[in-house]
């Protein structure tokens, strides 16, 4: 399926844009003017990657209504490990809740299937963990520019269990992520983004939310 002509206009114009690397990130003191903080966390990521391709049987398609509306996408796939069920993938909100308590977020029964994985991530410094999932991108799919919310500015830690030679994550202004095995990124998800996976391998990568302590330094 050939890619849509505004996902590649907007690749185009923005993979040259360089970024100003930040090695560490401050919850109280983050830069707006950098698009993501670089973290790179001392992990097997080859065992990770082997869990989470053994469960490509329970990855859910992820946002269903957006591929002809919204910001579309094409095989784009998740997996949630702490939240609602693991095949709600969505915010609350979505499902009727009207806060994380009502909506009883959990470690879901997935977990069970990617030990290593949950035993890492149940390790990182929150203090309170809100939705956590595995994002599965296809070979050749694709999420279209969009943006996720002016509120959400380095609210997500995207963790990359792999990232294939090909699979891009772009910013508007700030050009490719450097994303590579075992390597996070709390990313300004405020700015518009797209990705797209020009590989013949799927690419497998975590997304946390939570609530970090006040002045909390990933270094």
């Amino acid at each position: 399926m050939p890619y849509p002509p505004a996902l590649l206009d907007f690749y185009n114009k923005n993979k040259n844009f360089k970024n100003t690397i930040r090695h560490s990130f401050n919850s109280s003191k983050a830069d707006l003017e950098c698009a993501y903080y670089q973290i790179r966390f001392d992990i097997h990521a080859d065992i990770f990657l082997r869990e989470c391709q053994e469960v490509d049987d329970l990855y859910f398609d992820h946002r269903t209504e957006d591929q002809t509306s919204g910001y579309g996408h094409c095989g784009w796939q998740s997996l949630t490990l702490h939240g609602i069920d693991k095949h709600k993938t969505k915010h609350f909100v979505h499902y009727g809740f009207k806060s994380f308590d009502e909506a009883g977020y959990h470690w879901t029964d997935a977990c069970a299937k990617v030990p290593n994985l949950c035993r890492f991530l149940k390790s990182l410094p929150y203090i309170k963990f809100h939705r956590v999932r595995i994002m599965r991108l296809a070979p050749g799919g694709y999420i279209m520019p969009h943006t996720d919310g002016e509120n959400r500015s380095f609210g997500p830690l995207n963790i990359a269990i792999n990232n294939p030679d090909g699979c891009h994550f772009v910013f508007e202004d700030k050009g490719i992520v450097p994303f590579e095995p075992g390597v996070g990124m709390v990313l300004d998800v405020a700015r518009k983004h797209a990705v797209l996976n020009q590989s013949n391998e799927a690419r497998y990568h975590v997304i946390v939310h939570g609530e970090y302590s006040v002045g909390l330094q990933f270094l």
